[in-house]
């Protein structure tokens, strides 16, 4: 069964291009909040030009996710009309018959965002925590070096875990000094 969603178009015309900005940026904050224990759904998106990354955001569903990236994540970028109806077009595109987050092309879900934002990772908690890639595992290269712990990349013990929680909730924080 394919995940469903679906981007607002009719409500958000209706808005400004302000009043969008602040709703998905309002959304993008209440996702980076979220524990990724419970909403165990997420990516990480960043700026292709200045490698520059945004927060991890979390979410309780898959469905739920790429509704965000077909919305939301678009309206962070400040486009209007035609632009925001062919990224949204673009990704539903790239996501329709996706079943499962691993069965998601990043590089090509990446491409919808025209070269204004780039999905850097996209998975699960449990990936980040667990499982081998190269994403991953420098992670949590990162995250033990942060703590002063060594360069360890296996996976992460369960007396680790509220601290790695809080090491993705510091990426792409400038005020963070665990990023």
């Amino acid at each position: 069964m394919a995940i469903a969603f679906g981007y607002q178009a009719m409500d958000s015309d209706q808005l400004s291009s302000q009043q969008k900005y602040e709703r998905a940026l309002r959304a993008h904050e209440d996702a980076a909040n979220r524990d990724p224990r419970a909403a165990s759904c997420g990516y990480l998106a960043g700026d292709p030009a200045t490698r520059a990354v945004g927060s991890f955001v979390w979410f309780r569903t898959p469905a739920e996710m790429l509704a965000f990236l077909a919305g939301s994540e678009i309206d962070l970028l400040c486009f209007e009309g035609d632009d925001v109806r062919r990224m949204a077009a673009s990704v539903q595109r790239v996501l329709r018959g996706v079943t499962t987050l691993a069965r998601v092309d990043r590089e090509m879900l990446s491409a919808c965002f025209e070269g204004w934002s780039e999905i850097v990772w996209l998975g699960s908690f449990a990936e980040l925590r667990d499982r081998g890639g190269t994403f991953p595992t420098e992670l949590r290269v990162a995250f033990r070096r942060a703590r002063g712990t060594g360069e360890h990349a296996g996976p992460v013990a369960d007396d680790e875990i509220d601290a790695f929680v809080a090491f993705l909730r510091g990426i792409g924080d400038a005020k963070g000094d665990d990023a």
